[in-house]
């Protein structure tokens, strides 16, 4: 799971420990962490990857394995 994190540059870890810490959270804080993923999304958006749904469900997919792992 560390090696995972260390591969991933700030945004993306920042955007997965969101997404980690998500279950515990209540409907006002999801709410607030959506737009804050959103944002952040907007920030990483390249060449590769111009929408901000393909983004979004990296970071999804990324948690997930981690989340297991643990």
């Amino acid at each position: 799971m560390e090696n995972a994190i260390e591969n991933m540059d700030e945004i993306d870890r920042q955007a997965v420990n969101i997404l980690i810490n998500a279950p515990l959270m209540s409907e006002s804080e999801m709410r607030y962490a959506i737009v804050q993923l959103k944002r952040i999304a907007k920030r990483k958006r390249t060449r590769e990857r111009k929408r901000i749904t393909d983004i979004l469900d990296y970071w999804a997919d990324k948690a997930y394995l981690m989340s297991m792992k643990s």
